[in-house]
């Protein structure tokens, strides 16, 4: 398997697995997610680790799994399906509901050095909204 794919392998697990330490490990010290339906950048360790662990508990039990991993060297690209249950609330998504959801989205990462630098995630806000409650 390509050394780019394992990598996004491990970070997808560390999501789901709920493990905020891996999910660092996967990004260079000077990386950053971006949520393009948040319209939000986190940036650096302490901006990915307060993002991480804020996600982590709003959307517990989160599982992220990716459908299909494309990597063109520095560059790669997922399709994936996360799913989990909106258990708090969250800016610019709404408060708790406790309903479930499974959004399928995509990212494009770029890879410096081994390790993701630049990871963008694009998916629907608002089918999420639907799903847990949130609009009608």
């Amino acid at each position: 398997m390509d050394p780019t794919e394992q990598l996004l392998r491990r970070h997808y697990d560390a999501w789901s697995t709920a493990d905020v330490d891996a999910i660092l490990a996967c990004f260079t010290a000077d990386g950053c997610m971006e949520d393009v339906a948040l319209e939000a950048t986190f940036a650096g360790p302490a901006g990915i680790r307060q993002m991480a662990a804020r996600v982590l508990d709003a959307m517990a039990p989160l599982q992220w799994t990716p459908t299909l991993i494309a990597v063109d060297g520095s560059v790669a690209f997922s399709e994936w399906c996360m799913t989990g249950t909106h258990s708090d609330g969250l800016p610019r998504i709404g408060p708790a509901t406790g309903k479930p959801f499974t959004v399928r989205g995509s990212s494009v990462d770029e890879i410096h050095d081994g390790l993701i630098h630049r990871h963008r995630d694009y998916w629907n806000l608002t089918t999420y909204q639907r799903q847990v409650g949130l609009l009608a």
